[in-house]
């Protein structure tokens, strides 16, 4: 009978200070078993004082505090497998209304999956999720109560807010309970005052599924395709992207903004749990831009590179022979609050003909240090000498728009 069991989320939000969450700082650990059964039961409590009568309805907290992009994730996963654990609680015959509470046991939480991340920075608005659990019925019942009552009346009590202050040792500026809809509509919010409301068309898709894939571009040239879980980016080549410029036109400008556009929505997607694939930018790829959303949806996968692929390679020339090398070169551009956004790389023979050429962008932050650590490794292989420049700039032309190799002296590391 128990397979019937349905269940409906919620969360007590807790407020921060923004001052007092730095950077660097992980927030506090979740909390062992017999406190964060004491949170338990005072959460029981409060929602018991707002929701009324609960005896039909069982109840799962968490002793943690977590961010909003671990809860609002591609199917709720951390709803399923709270849900699933009731399920395991309960008699063969009849659904059991009764609380559980999960805390920390020892250093370690007894579910890895669904553990706080404690990201360093996080904040400074916190979540500690529950999960009312019971039959069909009574929960959608239970859910229109929640909509109303927790927005009038959501605020937590003093003796909740004692047991949070005293043992995550913070000062929490408000607590209230809140439903996952009001969730939705606060990170709708928040992404739309921060100038990112196209990163919210493409999680809402994510969120509530239609069917179909979705298609956003933004204006600088971003391009990104969604079905369920999986985001499909185009990249484009540098000499691609500047096509689209005037003469006359600050193309570094408009360059750094699309690489800054570009880490920030694949980090926005990835940390809500979406999985973004990189397709590159060659011709065969354009047409992302211009067919049905379904059918570049199709073409993406096409073209796509491996999943663990750290950089988009723009192959310039290629003779097949690199291990004829005689001298490497390695070019990082770079731009201002960026870092370095490509790597220009070369191969010659003794006599200058040139075996390979590339241009190399870095898809993760390790590709930083792997793409031109690759290159050396490939100069020891083949008893060649390598030539690292960082010009601090990147390094271009405009007729035809393309990265070029033509660092300072004083820049240059040979090896």
């Amino acid at each position: 009978m128990h397979n019937r069991v349905s269940a409906i989320p919620g969360v007590l939000t807790v407020e921060v200070d923004l001052n007092s969450v730095s950077e660097g700082q992980k927030p506090p650990p979740p909390l062992d078993r017999p406190t964060a059964e004491t949170l338990g039961w005072s959460m029981a409590e409060d929602l018991r004082r707002m929701l009324g009568e609960l005896d039909r309805y069982g109840l799962v907290t968490l002793g943690g505090l977590y961010d909003m992009t671990e809860l609002l994730r591609p199917g709720l996963p951390i709803v399923d497998i709270l849900l699933e654990l009731y399920r395991r609680s309960l008699p063969d015959t009849r659904f059991q209304p009764h609380l559980i509470t999960i805390g920390a046991q020892g250093d370690a939480f007894p579910i890895a999956e669904i553990a706080p991340r404690r990201t360093p920075g996080s904040g400074p608005l916190f979540l500690i999720p529950f999960l009312f659990v019971g039959e069909p019925d009574a929960i959608d019942t239970l859910g229109i109560r929640m909509e109303k009552a927790l927005l009038e009346k959501g605020q937590a009590s003093m003796k909740t807010g004692t047991i949070i202050q005293s043992e995550f040792a913070i000062n929490p500026l408000n607590l209230s309970y809140a439903t996952f809809n009001d969730l939705y509509a606060l990170l709708k919010i928040q992404l739309e005052n921060s100038g990112f409301g196209e990163l919210w068309t493409l999680l809402d898709a994510a969120l509530f599924p239609r069917g179909t894939p979705a298609r956003v571009q933004l204006r600088e040239g971003n391009l990104f395709l969604i079905d369920q879980n999986i985001v499909y980016t185009r990249y484009p080549g540098f000499p691609e992207w500047a096509e689209r410029f005037k003469p006359g036109d600050d193309v570094l400008a408009g360059y750094a903004d699309w690489q800054r556009l570009q880490r920030q929505y694949t980090a926005g997607l990835e940390a809500h749990g979406l999985t973004v694939r990189t397709v590159p930018g060659i011709q065969d790829t354009r047409a992302m831009e211009t067919l049905e959303p379904e059918a570049a949806f199709g073409l993406a996968q096409q073209y796509s590179l491996p999943d663990d692929s750290d950089r988009m390679q723009e192959v310039l020339a290629d003779t097949g022979n690199l291990a004829q090398s005689h001298r490497l070169t390695v070019v990082e551009h770079r731009l201002p609050q960026l870092g370095p956004v490509a790597f220009t790389v070369s191969a010659e023979t003794a006599d200058g003909q040139t075996l390979f050429m590339a241009n190399e962008y870095p898809l993760t932050p390790a590709a930083l240090q792997t793409i031109p650590e690759s290159w050396r490794n490939l100069a020891s292989e083949y008893n060649a000498t390598i030539e690292e420049s960082r010009p601090g700039t990147l390094l271009h032309a405009s007729t035809p728009p393309r990265l070029v190799t033509a660092p300072e002296d004083n820049d240059r590391q040979s090896h």
